[in-house]
């Protein structure tokens, strides 16, 4: 017996048992993600973690030039404990917003709190997660709507 198109007699098999696989897999393992993206509601725990405040020192070593183009020149790559850092500065980030907020705080004092806390993730301030930090920031504050940050008052931050 001859085929004509052994191909699209190939294609015509293939891609159904492609599509039933993948339903398959999306079922067994994302039913709950696609329960919740379907419904529109977000079933994320929420946990208030407390923090320590942080700290401010009136004196500091500013690090001589030729020290700062050698961490500067060097490249590095985001590693689990860089990705881990960024998660909790954002939670962080939300919390601190979510306060001042709920306490009314002035968008200067805003911006000052957020300043001290960025300070102390200053490290972050050369690395491709400085964009994701900053689009948090202008989310939440967003969010609220009483305090909103404009791009250029989201990267005047990170001094």
């Amino acid at each position: 017996m001859y085929i004509d198109s052994p191909w699209t007699t190939y294609a015509a098999v293939l891609s159904p048992l492609t599509i039933g696989y993948y339903i398959f897999i999306g079922y067994k393992f994302y039913r709950q993600d696609l329960r919740s993206a379907f419904s529109g509601k977000q079933n994320r725990p929420v946990k208030k973690i407390q923090r320590p405040a942080p700290s401010i020192s009136v004196m500091e070593e500013q690090p001589e030039p030729e020290q700062v183009e050698q961490e500067t020149t060097e490249a590095t790559l985001p590693d689990e404990e860089t990705f881990q850092k960024v998660m909790g500065l954002t939670a962080h980030l939300r919390d601190t917003i979510e306060e001042a907020h709920e306490k009314q705080y002035s968008k200067n004092d805003l911006v000052l709190l957020l300043q001290m806390l960025l300070k102390d993730y200053s490290y972050l301030k050369d690395t491709p997660f400085r964009v994701s930090i900053n689009n948090q920031i202008e989310a939440e504050c967003a969010k609220y709507g009483s305090m909103l940050l404009s791009e250029d008052e989201t990267e005047e931050l990170w001094i």
